[in-house]
């Protein structure tokens, strides 16, 4: 059947699969049968646990700053499915997501919808003759369909437990299914000592490339910082200048990170320990600095921590990390739901993002902090000015 309009396609694409072929050989096989659109094109693979959408969205910006022709494919999106393919200045069109998508599908291989995507931007850079190409490894490693690429260098950022309940439960299977996508020869970036990552690229003898200070950027916090360091040594290895690697460091535009709504209500996508770890220092750093509340009365009582959560994640986990009030449960729009647990105090609070929005607006003192779910976050996003 053929695809006739975008509104078709993007049923198509969103098709839940009934099998799962949980290995390489369907898209090296559909790569083959396109010609290999990627021949051409010099690509930067980048994967890890948290940062490596911030880091890819670093990488492009310097990379379009100095004028190359470059994409970047990365997960997951908020509204528009079209936000997985990131350009330096052309936007994918309808038809030319329908024209690509029929593509893909006369192929007849029965791909995922993390495959089709994936194919769809193969065959986009290829028709853009893209010069640099940036693919994100979604939440796979050694089978994540991106692992079919030639890349010229590779990046790791940090590695920390999460998506058990479909991946692995220990930082060294973590970062052995990571260390895959080093490939033999091919120079791998990452900023944390990780004798598996170490033990793998001498194996591929891939060199390393070690960066464990830290680059100034424009985006807020320490671990922005870390990993801009691993982008300027991207960056640098591909024949950037220093010193405007350093300058395009200060352009970064990348949402959903420590990002500002208004002066009191803040997103970030925390969802995991390592990234709820790095938002709590961020928040007390903030609330030192800023005298809001001293020491010794024990929490930042100003401070209102925002969360959604699926049913089946882990509310525990917000606990051991944050102070155990000052919570509000968010109902979001997005039909993300909302349980009582047993070790939550029965006083907590269930508020919609309209009512929140409207208590950050009354009380000016309160830092109204959202977290912990990408898919409700998109949901303060319509109160950006």
């Amino acid at each position: 059947m053929t695809i006739k309009t975008y509104r078709e396609a993007l049923e198509k694409i969103f098709v839940i699969e009934e099998v799962r072929d949980y290995s390489l050989e369907k898209i090296r096989r559909a790569i083959e049968l396109l010609d290999n659109p990627l021949k051409n094109i010099k690509i930067i693979h980048i994967t890890g646990t948290n940062w490596k959408w911030s880091t890819c969205k670093m990488v492009f910006s310097v990379l379009k700053n100095a004028w190359k022709r470059v994409w970047v494919f990365t997960s997951p999106h908020l509204v528009n499915l079209k936000e997985r393919f990131l350009t330096d200045i052309w936007e994918i069109t309808e038809e030319e997501f329908v024209k690509i998508l029929n593509r893909i599908l006369k192929l007849d291989l029965n791909f995922s919808f993390f495959e089709k995507c994936f194919l769809i931007s193969v065959l986009l850079f290829e028709k853009r003759e893209v010069e640099y190409a940036i693919f994100e490894v979604g939440f796979w490693g050694l089978l994540d369909s991106t692992n079919v690429v030639k890349p010229v260098i590779t990046a790791i950022t940090s590695i920390w437990i999460d998506h058990t309940k479909v991946l692995w439960n220990t930082i060294e299977e973590i970062s052995f299914q990571k260390a895959w996508i080093i490939k033999e020869k091919i120079p791998v970036v990452y900023n944390h000592k990780n004798k598996i990552i170490e033990e793998i690229a001498k194996q591929k003898n891939a060199p390393i490339i070690y960066t464990f200070k830290k680059v100034k950027t424009n985006l807020i916090w320490d671990f922005q910082e870390k990993n801009s360091a691993i982008v300027f040594e991207i960056c640098k290895y591909l024949k950037i200048p220093e010193e405007l690697i350093l300058e395009w460091l200060q352009k970064v535009v990348h949402f959903w990170r420590i990002q500002y709504i208004t002066p009191n209500l803040l997103i970030d996508w925390a969802h995991n320990e390592a990234g709820l770890l790095e938002l709590k220092k961020y928040l007390l750093n903030l609330w030192f600095n800023k005298n809001i509340c001293r020491w010794d009365c024990g929490i930042p009582n100003n401070i209102k921590l925002c969360f959604a959560v699926k049913k089946w994640k882990n509310w525990e986990k917000i606990l051991k990390v944050f102070w155990e009030n000052n919570y509000i449960l968010v109902e979001s729009e997005n039909k993300l739901m909302v349980e009582k647990a047993e070790n939550i105090s029965k006083n907590y609070e269930i508020k919609t993002p309209d009512e929140i929005y409207k208590l950050s607006q009354q009380n000016k003192n309160n830092l109204y902090v959202v977290f912990w779910s990408l898919y409700m976050i998109w949901d303060f996003l319509k109160f950006v000015k």
